[in-house]
């Protein structure tokens, strides 16, 4: 995740020196949490936890299309395939 973050204010700072075209297309995936504690191993994922990821994706798709400095794709047509 932290990675992901990483990436995300990099693409912020260089969308800031980009000309005034169109700005770049951005597909922005669902997150994914890996569980490696012995809860996790033992219950598997919780229900509340895919909530919160599938909330945190869609807050970051809404945020960085509202920016106006990217366009959001749909990812919709390749998720199946993402997973």
């Amino acid at each position: 995740m932290r990675a992901l973050a990483a990436f995300t204010l990099l693409m912020l700072a260089n969308g800031a020196s980009a000309q005034a075209a169109d700005p770049p297309r951005l597909a922005v995936f669902d997150f994914e949490m890996i569980d490696s504690s012995l809860d996790g191993e033992i219950y598997g994922t919780r229900p509340d936890e895919r909530e919160r990821l599938v909330r945190v994706g869609d807050h970051m798709r809404k945020e960085l299309g509202q920016s106006g400095k990217f366009q959001i794709i749909d990812v919709a047509p390749v998720n199946a395939a993402a997973h």
